[in-house]
This record gives structure tokens, sequence and C-alpha cells, in this order.
């Protein structure tokens, strides 16, 4: 997927519009708080996330938001892990 994406965004770089993904870790949900107990969620925190919490929706719409402002402009075909850290490996 990470491929198609940057094979896009070269395709339509021309026209001003930039592609790129955002591959999340753990972010808190309705279904985490329903589906995980609140002590494999602190222990996965701790043990596992970098940062030590789960990320937050908010931490993922200000992501978008830049991605989608003038600033980031000259960003595109990248990706972008919002992951506290999680992922071991690029992708």
């Amino acid at each position: 997927m990470h491929s198609w994406f940057r094979g896009l965004s070269r395709g339509v770089g021309k026209h001003g519009i930039t592609v790129n993904s955002i591959p999340h870790g753990r972010i808190m949900s309705e279904q985490i708080l329903r589906k995980c107990m609140p002590e494999y969620r602190q222990r996965q925190s701790e043990q596992e996330i970098p940062v030590g919490s789960y990320g937050q929706p908010e931490d993922i719409a200000r992501l978008v938001c830049f991605l989608a402002s003038p600033l980031a402009r000259y960003i595109t075909g990248t990706v972008i892990p919002l992951d506290g850290g999680l992922r071991r490996y690029q992708f």
C-alpha cells in the first residue's frame, strides 16, 4: 500500500496534490476501552509503547491538518508512522 501511495504521489504532484500514508499505532478509542481491560492497557503502555501511552484521536487529526496545510506543501509520497515509537521496523 505504501508503494501505491508513493506512485500516486508522483502522478498527481504536478496538480498540487500531495499523498502521504499515516500508519497509526495504538489509538485510544471506544473499541479499545470496551475490549481491553485497564490493566492490560496500562501494561501494554508501559512495556510496548516507548512514549508510555496510547495515542489520542486528536494526535491523528493534528498530523492530518498539518499535512493538508500549506506548511506541508513539499511533503508527499512518504510514510509517517504515528505510533509513539511502537513500530520497530520501517514498515
